[in-house]
């Protein structure tokens, strides 16, 4: 016999007529008629080179072979149902699952330890590992090998494989340190130009600050620029150094250190912060879990000062 012709529905009804010891019996619990069953045994015969079931005056007897194959068919059977039937579902109480997430490390800086506190109450054996963000073809092809679960910021670069929600919207404001000696409450467009800057190179995606400033036709005094968020806090309040920042990444600086956050003097763009998946792990139950822990987590995020005159809403 060769296997390659072997119908899963052959099987069925074989085992349906096992157990029923009727071909009638076994059509109407596989949803047959009676022709159409009474096709697949002869077909299911001639593969199997037997008669498999004759006809007794107790209904169909199974051959030899037949009684031979019954218990593994069955449990082949039920082997399958098994797994197709199984949700594989994420228990957060006990699984031991690493989650793998793409953030820039101001992300990290804003969002995750409320995110750790969440996973430590409710799933207390789950790690969390961060990536950096790298290219953008490189994270497309890592989040649809399943190599990351999730890219959470803002990101412009995925095709209509990756699904996105948002979570928060945020914008820009300045940052300078509390006892700044010419900056206080309010900054002007010429403080904006003459006061030296301190410029974070981000790993995502720009959100637009950089073309803002090309349509105010300001040119700003950069003197330096970090590849890495940490030591940002301090060196902002150490020195005389303004910084243009993302709304909440202000607010995480002035729970450390003396800052004042400003309106920018000129019109800025507010930007989304998603989550980002890819497909193939759209039904994936322990994704589906970490998303919903994001966003029930930046849902409480929060909200957005009201738009002064110079803040807009792309």
């Amino acid at each position: 016999m060769n296997f390659i012709n072997m119908d899963l529905n052959l099987l069925r009804l074989f085992d349906a007529v096992f157990k029923t010891h009727s071909v009638t019996l076994a059509a109407m619990s596989l949803d047959l008629s009676q022709p159409a069953a009474s096709k697949q045994l002869t077909r299911l015969r001639d593969l199997l080179r037997d008669p498999l079931f004759v006809r007794t005056n107790d209904g169909m007897a199974p051959t030899p072979r037949a009684t031979a194959l019954a218990k593994p068919i069955r449990q082949a059977l039920s082997t399958m149902r098994d797994a197709l039937e199984r949700q594989d579902e994420f228990d957060p109480c006990t699984s031991n699952r690493t989650f793998r997430v793409f953030i820039t490390d101001v992300g990290q800086m804003v969002l995750i330890d409320r995110l750790l506190e969440l996973i430590a109450a409710e799933a207390p054996r789950v790690g969390l590992e961060t990536l950096q963000t790298p290219l953008p073809r490189d994270r497309a092809a890592a989040l649809e090998a399943g190599e990351v679960d999730i890219a959470l910021g803002h990101f412009h670069s995925f095709d209509a494989t990756v699904h996105c929600e948002v979570l928060f919207e945020d914008y820009y404001v300045a940052m300078v340190r509390a006892v700044h000696p010419s900056i206080r409450d309010h900054l002007s467009l010429e403080q904006l130009q003459s006061a030296p800057q301190l410029v974070y190179q981000t790993s995502g995606d720009s959100p637009g600050i950089e073309q803002a400033l090309l349509d105010a036709s300001v040119r700003r005094q950069v003197a330096v620029r970090l590849a890495h968020v940490v030591g940002m806090s301090s060196t902002i309040a150490k020195t005389d150094l303004l910084m243009i920042v993302p709304y909440r990444l202000a607010l995480a600086c002035a729970q450390l250190v003396a800052v004042t956050i400003l309106e920018l003097p000129i019109t800025v763009p507010r930007y989304h912060i998603a989550q980002y998946w890819h497909h193939r792990y759209n039904s994936d139950s322990g994704n589906r879990w970490l998303r919903a822990m994001l966003r029930r987590l930046f849902a409480q995020a929060p909200p957005l000062p009201i738009a002064s005159p110079g803040v807009r809403t792309t």
